[in-house]
């Protein structure tokens, strides 16, 4: 784990929306949750938007957090049992549906990731892919290819779907002429999930990954 965190420091400097000041927005806003890691002794937490507390939650890491609603864009993560702050989160000025992924910091606390949700650029059938390690990650979606960089972030769609109602996948990490294949599967077809996978090291220093899926609804 402390591998893990020393790797990912760098990071914070990667998100998907500039990290600025914002202003107060009394418009039906929702934020859900995605920790990449969430100890044991951290508890419950709960989000503070102004002077308005949600209710306490655990910090999902295997699934996306219920929405919460907020009626500012400047946030902050706190633990419930403490009140100590663990991110400081400003959402961008434009949308209203955001999934906040949540990365480990060495001096603790986590780096907020923030990815807008309520426009076309994230799907369904979409996975988010977020790299975490060192090492350069590519791969094959099927027939489409995946080229991700250290630090790096893209959303992508598998094509090219076997009869079978299948996706052939495949993963492998590069580092100058070293390559490691790190995984071969099947990917089912499914229209009704878009995906989050992040790449990283274990405590070992090998790379590796794991995904969550999300189960999206359309609001009405």
């Amino acid at each position: 784990m402390h591998r893990f965190l020393t790797i990912i420091l760098f990071s914070l400097a990667f998100t998907l929306f500039a990290q600025e000041p914002v202003k107060e927005d009394k418009g039906d806003i929702r934020v859900r949750l995605l920790a990449i890691v969430a100890p044991p002794e951290l508890g419950q937490v709960y989000l503070l938007s102004g002077e308005t507390k949600s209710p306490a939650f655990d910090l999902p890491t295997n699934n996306v957090s219920d929405p919460i609603t907020v009626t500012l864009r400047a946030l902050q993560l706190k633990m419930s049992s403490k009140d100590t702050n663990l991110a400081t989160i400003n959402l961008p000025e434009s949308g209203k549906r955001f999934v906040v992924i949540l990365i480990p910091i060495a001096a603790g606390g986590y780096s907020p990731y923030i990815i807008r949700t309520d426009e076309l650029a994230f799907k369904k059938g979409d996975c988010f892919f977020l790299n975490l390690s060192h090492k350069t990650i590519f791969g094959k979606l099927g027939t489409k290819d995946l080229l991700l960089e250290p630090g790096k972030s893209t959303i992508a769609r598998p094509t090219g779907a076997r009869k079978e109602n299948y996706y052939d996948i495949a993963f492998a990490s590069r580092e100058g002429t070293e390559e490691r294949i790190l995984s071969t599967s099947r990917w089912p077809v499914d229209e009704q999930i878009r995906s989050y996978l992040f790449f990283f090291e274990d405590a070992s220093g090998s790379i590796t990954y794991r995904a969550v899926d999300e189960f999206v609804v359309e609001e009405k």
